[in-house]
Order: C-alpha cells, then sequence, then structure tokens
C-alpha cells in the first residue's frame, strides 16, 4: 500500500483514528481486533447512510472507508507480525 497518496475524508480518519486504538491495545487478540474494525467500518458506513438520507452527499465516503479499514488491517498485520518476532528473540 502506497501511503504516501492516501486522502481520507474526517469520517475516515475516525475510522481509522478508533481501529488503530484497538490495534494498540495488545490485550486484544488478533483476530478480536479484525473483528473490531469490521464493527467500527459498519457503524461509519451506517453515519454514511444517515447523511445520505438527510439529503446530503455522501460520494467518496465509502471508498475512504475502505482504505481506512485496509490501512488498519495492516497496521494489524505488521504490529503483530512484529510482536511475534520480538516474542521469538526474547
Amino acid at each position: 500500500m502506497d501511503t504516501n497518496t492516501i486522502e481520507l475524508t474526517d469520517l475516515a480518519r475516525g475510522l481509522l483514528r478508533s481501529s488503530l486504538e484497538d490495534i494498540a491495545n495488545v490485550t486484544l487478540t488478533p483476530a478480536v481486533v479484525a473483528n473490531r474494525i469490521d464493527v467500527h467500518f459498519d457503524r461509519y458506513l451506517e453515519k454514511v447512510a444517515n447523511i445520505e438520507r438527510a439529503g446530503r452527499s455522501g460520494a467518496g465516503e465509502r471508498e475512504a472507508f475502505e482504505i481506512a479499514r485496509s490501512f488498519a488491517r495492516e497496521v494489524l498485520r505488521i504490529s503483530r507480525s512484529e510482536t511475534n518476532v520480538s516474542a521469538k528473540v526474547a
């Protein structure tokens, strides 16, 4: 993933922030964090649906959410693999 070209909407930044907070919680297993990322994604999609029902445009939000979710999953994968490597070295 080329992180130099990522552009996120305000809502997508909130989604990413929530996901990264879960990733930082090392007491959660990777499977639990992955599920929580999906829950955050669904919650933010509902926010966009509410925006659209109110007659405003949600254009670009869904794509930005997909990018944020993909980025969070990649951070999860890397952070947990680094943790595993550190544990094996110790």
